[in-house]
């Protein structure tokens, strides 16, 4: 509510004007920074209480104010559905109002339950949604202290610089201010402020959907449902005051919050391909309190079941979650969910066991596309997995990466799910099946790729860059054709040490190859590039001699760092090798850019360098002649940078 020492001296005349002129702007403000926690619904009626009750008297805002709508927003509306919202003009009635908003924000959740809040009978609120930037803005929001997010709206939204900011947060009573600046502007760095006018953070353009049927007819006989539809908010055009108890959204409730179903061709007309253009499958008549109770799981975190996947948030579900699967599948009851950023799995054996129990693995699963959001393994038992194929896939095979000249075995995909695919044998790297999967040529023309199951939800996207050749470097390409299964048949065994780690996509790089000493035959050399959904990733090097059946090496790792990927393309590795007539030579080799290649020291200075035309070098160690045996590798660069290899 508006403090008094902040009211202008143009009286409230002029700050009722500025409230109607401005409030869908204010509106967007506490909306954005309110604290994440609950359901959408709840944020749209807490930001407009917040906007609604700036100035004191309800009576005032629900009377005056209302009929003072149909002349002021009639001419307004246009606007209101518009994508980009105009900055408004500062002015002394504005910026009280804007302080007033911020103050209410600040003050947090206990002040808002104690706030009557607007209802909406019968009706659940959601903003229309946006793409990929704006899931990844609300999912970085979440991760902020409301000063942040506030400064993160003031800063962008507003456009006020950090003194202004700075000064606005101190008058609204904020802590933190420092830090919470700093935040904020390592946010609009990486997310320039524009993502804000998106309408994923419009509380005036909605969409309805009803609240749980069932619920309401136990509540309040004769409501009559309302479909979906999209509204355009004003004051209290829609909303009415009400002592009503919208509130957060609590485990008790995590079942009444109507999971939307996506329609069967809704990701024929979509731009995008994702997870979020799934519909919803299986059958629901053999599992009709599954969702709620993998709701309530997922929100009440029940120790015993929640299982939560490397850098996925442990936050209750954003709603409306969209229903993927749900039914029953091979002695269980499993239901697949999705809220804009994560995967819920929840499942329930008949008969759960130390080995099958009740479980809800919920990872991440923002950012997917196409490739990575190709399938999902709904079930895992003795016989292999069941895959769930994304419903732009129109054939699905098994392929045995360890034998590459074998044919694909084509599968009978029955509403998406596929037969029991058998696990790889991580122990033995006997076998390794993976998925080829087809896509629709409505989304990709002739287009096949690969998946793996290393022990997550999702299944990892595989991937081969082929060896170097003149003129740029070349982008990872499908890892279907027959040069790059002949690697992965060898290479694919250094997967085993990736499982239940949450792999998003791997990378087979033959980023060098040599002709070996005494006429020997070509080596590859090999870097593994595994990246998960959280962001880390690790790389592996590899050597794979020129005889298919001889085993490979594992010439250093690094865990955590980019090595290998695009953000780090220069990378020099080394193994130790034995010629026929006993001599055992120090093998380097390095990526495009490395020039020349030489031996370290402990302390990583380079020394006895030679040209490396191929980019690799061998040299003899451990005969007093050549280099010690402790001596590693380095590469020079081209730009004269210097690359030490990776440590095994």
């Amino acid at each position: 509510m508006l403090d008094d020492r902040d009211r202008p001296a143009d009286g409230r005349e002029d700050l009722e004007a500025a409230l109607v002129l401005h409030y869908s702007r204010l509106v967007r403000i506490a909306y954005v920074a309110l604290p994440p926690e609950g359901d959408r619904h709840g944020r749209v009626l807490a930001a407009h209480a917040i906007v609604q009750r700036t100035l004191p008297g309800t009576g005032w805002l629900s009377g005056r104010l209302g009929s003072r709508l149909g002349g002021r927003l009639g001419a307004e509306r246009p606007n209101l559905l518009r994508r980009r919202t105009l900055r408004p003009v500062e002015s002394d009635s504005y910026a009280v109002l804007r302080t007033a908003v911020v103050r209410s924000v600040l003050r947090g959740n206990r002040w808002l339950r104690a706030t009557r809040q607007p209802h909406v009978w019968g009706l659940r609120l959601f903003p229309l949604g946006g793409g990929s930037e704006e899931m990844q803005v609300d999912a970085a929001l979440r991760g902020l202290s409301t000063t942040a997010r506030m400064a993160y709206v003031l800063l962008g939204l507003e456009g006020l610089d950090a003194d202004a900011t700075a000064a606005l947060l101190s008058r609204a009573g904020a802590r933190g201010i420092p830090a919470a600046l700093y935040a904020a502007e390592r946010l609009l760095a990486e997310h320039p402020a524009d993502v804000l006018q998106s309408s994923e953070f419009d509380p005036c353009t909605l969409r309805t959907r009803p609240t749980d049927l069932s619920r309401r007819r136990r509540r309040v006989r004769g409501v009559a449902s309302a479909g979906a539809a999209v509204v355009a908010v004003g004051v209290a055009a829609v909303i009415g005051f009400s002592s009503s108890d919208s509130h957060a959204l609590t485990g008790g409730e995590a079942g009444a919050q109507a999971p939307i179903r996506i329609a069967a061709d809704a990701w024929k007309t979509s731009a995008r391909i994702d997870f979020g253009t799934w519909p919803a499958r299986g059958d629901d008549t053999t599992a009709a309190n599954a969702v709620p109770q993998a709701l309530e799981a997922w929100t009440e975190k029940h120790p015993d079941a929640f299982h939560l996947g490397p850098g996925a948030s442990d936050t209750p579900p954003v709603l409306p979650v969209h229903i993927l699967w749900t039914g029953h599948l091979d002695g269980a009851t499993v239901v697949l969910l999705y809220d804009t950023t994560r995967l819920a799995r929840y499942t329930v054996p008949d008969h759960p066991t130390a080995a099958d129990a009740v479980r809800l693995d919920l990872v991440r699963a923002d950012d997917s596309d196409l490739t990575t959001a190709g399938a999902v393994v709904l079930r895992s038992t003795a016989d292999g997995d069941r895959w769930l194929v994304a419903p732009w896939i129109e054939a699905a095979s098994m392929r045995d990466l360890r034998t590459p000249d074998a044919t694909v075995q084509p599968m009978l995909v029955t509403d998406g799910v596929t037969p029991a695919v058998t696990r790889p044998a991580v122990d033995t790297c006997a076998s390794w099946p993976v998925l080829q999967l087809q896509a629709s040529p409505m989304v990709a023309e002739h287009y096949s790729f690969l998946l793996a199951d290393l022990g997550g939800v999702t299944g990892a996207h595989l991937t081969y860059t082929p060896p170097p050749k003149a003129g740029p470097a070349q982008p990872p390409r499908e890892g279907t054709a027959a040069d790059a299964l002949a690697v992965e048949a060898r290479a694919v065994c250094g997967l085993a040490s990736l499982p239940d780690r949450d792999v998003k996509q791997v990378n087979t790089w033959a980023f060098a190859q040599q002709t070996l000493p005494q006429n020997q035959g070509i080596a590859t050399w090999v870097c593994l590039r595994a990246d998960d959904w959280s962001g880390t990733g690790s790389a592996t090097g590899e050597f794979l001699p020129p005889a298919a059946r001889t085993p490979i090496s594992v010439t250093g790792t690094e865990d955590g760092g980019k090595s290998c990927s695009r953000f780090d393309q220069d990378v020099v590795t080394q193994t130790r090798w034995r010629a026929p007539d006993g001599r055992t030579f120090l093998l380097m080799a390095g990526s495009r850019h490395v020039v020349k290649l030489g031996a370290a020291d402990a302390s990583g200075a380079v020394r006895q360098t030679t040209n490396a035309p191929d980019h690799t070098a061998a040299v003899v160690v451990g005969n007093g002649d050549g280099v010690p045996a402790t001596t590693s590798a380095a590469g020079i660069l081209d730009t004269g940078q210097t690359v030490l290899s990776l440590r095994s």
